[in-house]
């Protein structure tokens, strides 16, 4: 998978994460410290979140970073 695959598969992973434990993009970005618009660039699979992006994210989602990355990597492939 190349990279803009990639980040769009973790995008639309991070977006479906977000909404299944009902927070909005303003929420989840209270919750990890950012902006409303870093978290809708992520989604769209625009840039690639560090570790410590992921990290935060995971907590946000109470998972641990193994848990997401886990999560992610048996998530089914992008249809994009």
């Amino acid at each position: 998978m190349d990279k803009v695959k990639f980040n769009k598969k973790l995008g639309k992973f991070i977006a479906q994460k977000r909404i299944a434990i009902g927070l909005t993009q303003s929420d989840l970005a209270s919750v990890v410290g950012n902006n409303p618009q870093n978290i809708s660039r992520i989604e769209r699979g625009e840039v690639n979140p560090t570790i410590f992006w992921l990290y935060q994210l995971s907590e946000a989602f109470g998972l641990t970073l193994a848990e997401l990355i886990d999560e992610f990597e048996n998530s089914s492939p992008s249809s994009s």
